[in-house]
């Protein structure tokens, strides 16, 4: 049985298809089988994969997300690692060696991930080394890193080679979610305790696309939202009352907030106003609510005057004898 079990979904994806299964036959670490998972394509994917007809295992369903296409081929993988690559990305030649050396090195590892190349739908690189160029608040996850996990999802699915022990711990992708099922997963791991590794060279080249889910900012706040309201109420993370409480509860107010703000802008007051008002029930002392339910209550031309008089009047204010600025 190979060591490594690839593990590649595809929908429709019948441009990139050919280049992806192609890196992964480049790599310079030969002891793996590749499990490319269609589901249900109704482009010529299923011609362009059966070229490799010798060299992979070809399953297919009706189209049910990337999360189910995911644990189709998990069913059919035996080896003792996994490695996730989407139909649209691309391996570096190095990716399997490099990783499979970095966790036989580090037996407490669970999972490792690495630095990556952004590229577009032309193969354009928008960044080289994404994590070491954009250079996020929050350093990419290592070790023992529920936390830092909770509080931003900063790792790319085709970056990440995982023990098939973590399985033991948690069970493939939760299908309810769509394009946000790899941040689930990983914050799942990481509550159990599963350590981090990473590799700062990057490994893989993730493809931004227009059409891709996650260039959809309100599918990325629902997910978001849905996979903390999931760690709440279904894997009992409120009982803990702890850091990682504190860190879901002020998200699933950014993110409720966001989504106010998207139904406003996007012509959507009333929903705006419930998503403000359900915010407002639980959280009353905060101020800015109240700005934003009066910016989804009056027209914008309106509010733009009323925010102009508002700020004059409170420069006069500040203009009159004995005023003390805060």
């Amino acid at each position: 049985m190979p060591r490594v079990s690839v593990i590649i979904p595809t929908f429709n994806c019948s441009r990139f298809i050919g280049q992806a299964l192609a890196s992964v036959f480049a790599q310079t670490y030969s002891d793996f089988e590749v499990i490319v998972a269609d589901d249900g394509s109704t482009d010529d994917t299923q011609e362009i994969v059966e070229r490799y007809a010798t060299r992979i295992t070809y399953v297919r369903q009706a189209n049910r997300g990337p999360a189910a296409a995911r644990n189709l081929a998990l069913s059919r993988a035996g080896g003792e690692f996994i490695a996730y690559l989407d139909g649209d990305d691309v391996w570096y030649s190095h990716k399997l060696e490099r990783q499979v050396a970095f966790l036989d090195a580090n037996n407490t590892c669970g999972i490792v991930h690495s630095d990556f190349t952004v590229i577009d739908e032309a193969d354009r690189v928008i960044y080289r080394r994404f994590n070491q160029e954009t250079r996020a608040e929050i350093p990419p996850p290592q070790g023992h890193c529920e936390l830092d996990l909770l509080r931003r999802c900063h790792i790319q699915i085709p970056t990440v080679l995982e023990r098939r022990d973590c399985f033991r711990k948690v069970e493939g992708f939760d299908e309810r979610l769509k394009g946000v099922e790899d941040y689930a997963r990983w914050i799942a791991l990481a509550l159990e305790g599963v350590s981090f590794g990473y590799i700062e060279e990057p490994v893989a080249m993730y493809r931004r696309t227009p059409g891709s889910l996650s260039s959809s900012m309100r599918r990325n706040l629902e997910g978001f939202l849905q996979i903390f309201e999931i760690l709440v109420h279904e894997k009992c993370l409120a009982r803990r009352g702890d850091a990682a409480m504190d860190i879901v509860r002020h998200r699933m107010y950014a993110l409720r907030r966001e989504l106010a703000y998207l139904d406003r802008i996007e012509g959507h007051p009333n929903k705006a106003r419930r998503h403000l008002l359900g915010l407002i029930w639980g959280s009353p002392l905060q101020t800015e609510l109240y700005v934003d339910l009066l910016k989804a209550s009056v027209p914008a031309a309106m509010y733009a005057r009323i925010h102009r008089l508002w700020g004059q009047a409170r420069s006069q204010a500040e203009s009159l004898p004995g005023h003390s600025p805060r």
